[in-house]
Parts: structure tokens; sequence; C-alpha cells
């Protein structure tokens, strides 16, 4: 509270006291100075009234102040100024008159209750003095409720632009002319790290002080432009606080209107705190990155699916058209062997048909021939079906190649001597072993061989051979000096019933039912083999076949590598085989690798689960390294053929596989591996897993 007081006022209360205390009231007007007196209270125009500092009772009040608050006078003069207060400040009231001087004094801004219950906000001038005999205090309340509602409403604005700015990480500074700063927000501070005491004074302060070096020239720009221009600046720079922390400020700098000359000439600086928005900005970004990525992943899986929808339904057309094909190719076989049956022995069945008896042998000739053929092709009809039905039961060994070959060549030489071809059969030594079914093998060359010597020329060449293709693979290959295949025939040499336009009949007649390559094909690639041709017109064909071999003793003379000791080989010779079966080429090169600097290891490579099975049982590995997902069989249905066959029911195997199993995998028995190994796979986490697995075997 403000106290106010002057020698003037002091003499003009004392006069006026004196002049009241001697007459009985104001009502009173004989006296010169009472005349005076009631002019002066009764004409003011601000509310006036006196009260006893004993009762607090009025003694006087004059018309405005009656208006102001709503009573009459004999009203307000049967009241105390308890009566115009709210009740909750009647004890600072009763204070106040205590502790009141008795000079004129402003006692600040109280609220006041009028009649009619509304409050209002006034501020008190007061005097001590005499009246009627009495210790009194004149009061000249002014009503300030205006006031007072509009600084607490801007008191309110402002805490709520502080709060705001708080939120918002907001400052603004007003800058001069020559970049000194006239005044900034209580915010601006905290913002720059600093006090109030150590804050940067002008614009050149600011950036030497606190603008990141890189930034400084960016700034500088930004601060000439906005005063060269009188416009609008917006500008980004990092602020380094002095504790080190670097924050990212957006500041906009604004001309204030209304200054005049170039010395008045202000600037409205709006600062704010942008860090935790640009790192939100860099997140989104981030997100929205791999968002993008993640839906360009989906496209492109959506349209490789698509691909292979388009590629299957092809197939699909394909299989239909292909099975029709069949079909009609099938019909026609077996119809024209039937046609010469029915129709030859109708002939023979007719009355009286008088064939002499030379027609009569040639007729059962055709119907005999009509008829072995009919069977043959049932036959092959037969094994084409139980191979693609999967319900073709192999027994794969190791067998002497040797033998095989040379009984094939014995069975199929008098139909090269009834044709006068040269022939020329190369044997491999005694000691090379395939792995194969031995029948069903027999039956692949042999067809192979008769098929060399049906297509092959009058007085030409037919040619058995044997040679190693890789350290995994022996190639046997058929050769004849024939009408050879163009690349178009070529095409379609493993098409059941397609007989590449060779008849049956005629000069050129060849006998066959168009199904033996197509079984061979089959039979080979379920021995983990594979079969092929190469041929040039006029000079003739070269079928080949490749199987899993080894070159060792016989199998009951054979050493399990699975039981031999696991030392390292002293004199840098492999003791252990380790079978890997993955179609993956770059992962069967990095295992290769991996396992160089162990002279005492020594790998075999299989790229299908059936390779894999016929290696397996041709090395009898000591541990075998298995890939799941593989073309031919998953590493699963290898696992169980491996140990259903006492031979290799006993080797260990270790998953090494990128994915886990999918539902119908896992939905199945789990599979006892040995151990899994996860790719990718340090070098060391192999090898241990290997070298456990031969340690336990």
């Amino acid at each position: 509270m403000a106290r106010t007081s002057s020698r003037r006022s002091r003499e003009a209360g004392s006069a006026s006291s004196g002049m009241l205390s001697a007459e009985p009231g104001p009502q009173a007007t004989s006296a010169p100075g009472t005349a005076w007196y009631r002019r002066l209270f009764e004409a003011n125009p601000v509310p006036m009234w006196i009260y006893d500092l004993q009762t607090l009772g009025f003694l006087d009040v004059n018309e405005v102040a009656c208006q102001k608050y709503g009573y009459s006078r004999d009203e307000f003069l049967a009241m105390t100024i308890r009566d115009i207060r709210p009740p909750e400040d009647i004890s600072a009231v009763e204070q106040s008159v205590r502790l009141t001087p008795t000079e004129i004094f402003n006692s600040g801004v109280w609220r006041h209750l009028l009649k009619d219950g509304r409050l209002i906000y006034v501020e008190i001038t007061s005097h001590e003095l005499q009246y009627g005999g009495r210790a009194a205090r004149f009061v000249a309340p002014l009503d300030v409720t205006q006031r007072v509602l509009a600084e607490a409403a801007l008191r309110e604005r402002e805490a709520g632009l502080r709060r705001a700015q708080g939120l918002a990480r907001l400052s603004h500074v007003v800058t001069r002319a020559d970049g000194s700063f006239e005044n900034w927000s209580d915010t601006l501070p905290a913002l720059a790290g600093c006090s109030a005491d150590s804050m940067p004074r002008s614009h050149h302060d600011w950036m030497t002080r606190l603008v990141h070096e890189e930034d400084r020239d960016r700034f500088g720009r930004a601060i000439a432009q906005a005063i060269q221009t009188g416009s609008k600046v917006e500008t980004e720079y990092r602020l380094v606080r002095p504790d080190g922390e670097a924050l990212q400020v957006a500041q906009v700098i604004e001309p204030i209107e209304g200054a005049v000359g170039i010395d008045a000439a202000r600037w409205f600086s709006t600062l704010q705190d942008v860090t935790a928005q640009k790192a939100a900005e860099v997140v989104v970004r981030s997100l929205n990155e791999e968002l993008e990525h993640r839906v360009a992943q989906r496209t492109e899986q959506l349209e490789a699916t698509n691909r292979e929808l388009v590629a299957a339904t092809r197939a699909a057309e394909a299989a239909n058209r292909a099975k029709s094909e069949f079909l009609s190719r099938m019909s026609h076989e077996l119809r024209t062997p039937l046609n010469a049956i029915i129709g030859f022995s109708q002939l023979l069945a007719s009355p009286g048909h008088g064939f002499p008896a030379e027609r009569q042998a040639a007729f059962n000739t055709h119907i005999h021939k009509a008829g072995e053929h009919l069977l043959s092709l049932i036959g092959e009809l037969l094994n084409l079906a139980r191979i693609e039905a999967g319900k073709v039961d192999l027994d794969l060994q190791r067998l002497p190649l040797q033998q095989l070959l040379a009984e094939c060549a014995a069975m199929v030489a008098p139909q090269a001597e009834a044709r006068s071809l040269r022939t020329s059969f190369a044997m491999p030594p005694e000691h090379l072993f395939v792995v194969a079914d031995g029948t069903r093998l027999k039956q692949v060359l042999l067809n192979l061989l008769s098929n060399a010597v049906k297509y092959n020329q009058p007085e030409g060449e037919l040619a058995l051979s044997v040679r190693p293709v890789d350290p995994q693979h022996v190639r046997i290959e058929v050769r004849d000096t024939g009408r050879g295949l163009s690349p178009e025939q070529l095409a379609h040499l493993f098409e059941p019933f397609n007989r590449l336009g060779l008849q049956r009949e005629g000069p050129q007649a060849v006998e066959g039912t168009g199904l033996g390559l197509v079984v061979a094909k089959h039979l080979i690639e379920l021995m983990g083999g594979r079969i092929g041709v190469s041929s040039t017109p006029g000079v003739g064909s070269c079928f080949w076949v490749d199987l899993v071999f080894d070159e060792g003793l016989p199998e009951p003379d054979r050493v399990d590598a699975a039981q031999a000791p696991a030392e390292p080989a002293r004199d840098g010779r492999a003791r252990h085989t380790v079978l890997l079966v993955d179609d993956d080429v770059p992962s069967q090169a990095l295992v290769q690798a991996q396992l160089s600097q162990r002279p005492d290891l020594r790998l075999v490579a299989a790229s299908n689960g059936r390779e894999g099975v016929a290696l397996a049982i041709a090395h009898k590995p000591a541990v075998i390294l298995m890939d799941n997902r593989m073309p031919e069989l998953t590493g699963r249905q290898v696992f169980q053929l491996l140990a259903q066959d006492q031979r290799t029911a006993k080797i260990p195997v270790i998953a090494v596989s990128a994915n886990a199993e999918s539902p119908a995998e896992m939905s199945g028995d789990p599979i006892p591996w040995f151990r899994r190994v996860a790719k990718p796979f340090a070098r060391d986490d192999l090898l241990q897993a290997i070298d456990a697995a031969i340690q336990t075997g």
C-alpha cells in the first residue's frame, strides 16, 4: 500500500479538524466554515463519508455515496463500515482501522458490498479527524472495479501467455536498431540456458556465445536481411547452451510497426525450441521411409505372388493341355494295336473267308505283335503311373558298376549284331561303385542301349563309356551314329507318347511305346541322379546318366567313417566325411571355405534331397549338415528317409537352415536333429557342432 502525505494536506486536515470539531455535525450551517464544508462535502462527485473510530458507525455521508451504494441517508447513518464489507473481510477492516495512520493515507484497494449484493472494488483515501467531539475518519472511496477487473484479466492473459510459451517452448526479445536487446520474455533465459544476469545483450553477443559456429553465417544473414528490408524473416539454427546441450531453434524476426526514424526502429523476434519437433520429424521420416520400404516389399511380394499365380495358372493350363494331349496320344497308342487285333481277328473269324494259309499266318503274326505291343504299353503306363504317384519303392545300394554294365552289354549285343552295328563297350574299373536301385538302373540303361540300336544307322556304331564329371558323380554315356535330333525334337524328347515323327509301320518303322525315356527320367531322378542328351542331326546322339559314385572297397569290407576316431589326420589326409545337403551354391561355398582349414574333414555336397540320400549311402559320412527348404525333398523328408535305412539311421544330422519350419512341418512329429545351427552362423559354432557329432558317433 502506498502512503501519501504532505504538509499542505496536514494543514488542511488540521483546519478542517478544528473547524469540524467545533460543530455538532454537518447539519449546522451557522458557521462560515461549516457552510463551506457542506458545499464541499455534498457537491463533490466522489463518494464520501465519516465514521466513528470507536463504534465504526457512519457519522455523515454525501449523496453521491448514497446513490453509489444504493442506501438512503438514514439507512447509511444506521450502519457501520462492517455492513458494506463482505463478511470475510471484517477482521481485516478492524485491523486496518487500528493500524491506519492519522494523516491522509491511501490504504489500497478493498471490496465493498452494495445494497443489491454486488461487490465493487474501491481504492480508499482516508484522513483522521475530530467530528462533533469524536475521533473519526474521513473516507473518500474511489470505484476502481473496471480497472481491477482489467488488471486481473491482463494478469490472466499474461499467465496464459506464459503457460502457452512454456508449452510451445516460445520466447521473445525486442531489439533496438543497433542490435541491442531492449527487453525479453521470462522464458528466454531458460531457452538460452543462462541466468537473467548472464544473458547476451545484443544479436552479436547472442550469435558469438550461443549460435553454433557452422550456423552463424546463416543467422547473421537473416539479421541483416531483416534490418535492410524491414520485412519478416524466418531462420533456423542450432543453439548451443553453456552446458554444451544443443537445441534446434526457429526464429521469426518482424519489425514493430509505428517506430519512427532509424534510432526508433524496433524488431520483435519470436524464438521457439523445435528440437523435439525436429526429432519427431526425423522419426516420422524414418517411419515413412520404413513404411514405404515395407509397402515396396509388400508390393514386390504381391507382384511376385501374382507372377507365381500367373505361372501356376499357365502351368495348370499347360498340365491340362498335356493331360488332354496325353490322353489323346494314349487313346491313339491303345487303339492302334487294338485295331490290328480286332481287325485281323474279325477277318479270320468270318465264315468262308477263303484266306490261304500264308495269309492267315501273317494275320496271326500281326495280332501277336499288336498284343505284345499292347502288353508292353500297358506295363509302361503302369510304371509311369506308379512313379508319378510316388508309389515306386527304390532299394538304393552301392552297386559295382562294371558288373551291371557288362550284363546290359551282353543283353543288347545280339540286337546290335542283328543290325550289323560296331560296338564299343568301355568297362569301368572294378572298384567303382554307384548308388542306385540295380533293377531300375538296368531298366534305364537297357532302354537307352535298345534305343541306340533301334535309331542307329545300319552298320553304324554303338559305344558305351564311363567317366567322372565331378567329385561326386560319374557319367554313363551311350552314343549312336543315328540320324540325330534337332533342337526342336530335343525339346519334346521326354514327352509321353511323343515318338518325334517316327512311324511304327513301313520300311523305316521303329518299334516303341514312346514312354521309355519318360519313365527313365523319373527313375534316374528318384535315385538322386540326372539324365540328359546331346545330339547333332546327321551325326548321332549321346544319352547320358549321372549317378552318385564311390571308389573304394565293396560294402562288407568298408570302414564305417562314422565309427572312425575323431583325431585330426597326421598325414594331412581326411579322416571324416561331412555331407552337406543344401541347394544354395553360395552356402556350399561358405561351408567349403570354413572347413578348408581342417585337413581331417572332407566335404561332400548335394544340391537336393534325393542326391543327398544317394551320397549318404555311397560315402557313409561321419555327420550330415542338412538344409530344410530344398527342391525335390525337404530336410525333414530326407531325415525320415535316412532314419528308415539301417545304413544311414545312426549318422548324426545337424540342421543348418535360415528358415524356421513351416506350420505344416511343425504339425508333424518333432525331428530329433543332433543339433541346430541357424544361418548366419559363426565358423566356430559349425565346427563345434561337427566335432560333437563325430565324437558322439
